[in-house]
């Protein structure tokens, strides 16, 4: 009798065992799902993996400021895709966290975060937003100080048009402002629209950008060529003109990007943007 209940409590015992192991795992598959390996486990040293949701972008920066340790910028997914957050990181160089920042507190789901360091430590950090709708993806952005305080009061327009913007791309500018290019789908096929925002948030042109390349086709996956400081020198995409022609690469140096003259908008422009799609 006493080995039989011993028997029991062993099998109990191995039972709750591999039902902690199921749960464990279940993040995995979620992230396998999405074509994301188990390797991707090994660029969140000091950050553990959501219990109810999943990750989709994850990745890390080492500092420009000459400090040791890295930044790690990623989303966070709850399994049901009902919301989503985008956070952030600093550690040192023992993978030891110095702070973590939620970057943003919108409705929807917060993905696909892009992360722009400066050498005197402050960042930009640019995502994807459903908060204006699941088939409205809008680019938000927000500038964080070094000791991971935000220094802008409200997060920054980058665009807010219809339909959906896609794939940023973000980089410095020799005049200290910032350049951001993405795939904007507001005339139907994607084309590469552009902006550039002053280190206080504010819009240099147009709110929600201004077109590059607005043709027939679909023009893809920009991004930003430096130069040997850093800064962006020239601008490349995709360009599909239709099946029937192979995909062409596209490079054009920033001095000759043909957009509007620049004229300072106020930072209340972004503020109006943000608050109209909060309501």
């Amino acid at each position: 009798m006493r080995f039989v209940v011993s028997l029991l409590v062993l099998i109990f015992a191995m039972s709750a065992f591999s039902a902690g192991l199921k749960d464990a795992r279940l993040s995995r598959r979620a992230l396998k799902g999405l074509g994301i390996e188990d390797d991707k486990f090994s660029e969140l040293p000091v950050q553990s993996l959501p219990k109810d949701g999943y990750i989709v972008d994850s990745f890390q920066i080492l500092p420009t400021d000459e400090s040791n340790g890295f930044y790690q910028i990623w989303d966070e997914v709850h399994l049901d895709e009902t919301d989503g957050l985008v956070k952030l990181l600093k550690s040192d160089a023992n993978s030891n966290e110095l702070w973590k920042i939620t970057l943003n507190d919108f409705k929807g789901i917060q993905r696909y975060p892009r992360l722009l360091d400066f050498s005197d430590g402050t960042l930009l950090a640019a995502w994807e937003s459903t908060s204006a709708g699941t088939n409205n993806v809008n680019l938000w952005c927000m500038r964080i100080d070094k000791d991971g305080s935000f220094l802008w009061p409200l997060p920054g327009v980058l665009s807010c048009a219809p339909k959906n913007q896609r794939n940023v791309s973000l980089a410095r500018l020799a005049d200290g402002g910032i350049a951001a290019v993405w795939e904007d789908y507001r005339n139907g096929d994607p084309d590469i629209f552009f902006q550039e925002i002053m280190p206080d948030g504010s819009p240099v042109y147009t709110p929600d950008g201004v077109a590059i390349e607005k043709v027939e086709g679909a023009q893809l996956k920009p991004w930003f060529v430096l130069d040997e400081a850093g800064f962006a020198k020239k601008l490349c995409w995709e360009d599909h003109k239709d099946f029937s022609y192979p995909v062409c690469m596209v490079t054009i140096d920033l001095d000759d990007l043909s957009v509007p003259e620049a004229g300072a908008l106020p930072l209340i422009l972004s503020l109006v943007y943000l608050l109209r799609k909060r309501a």
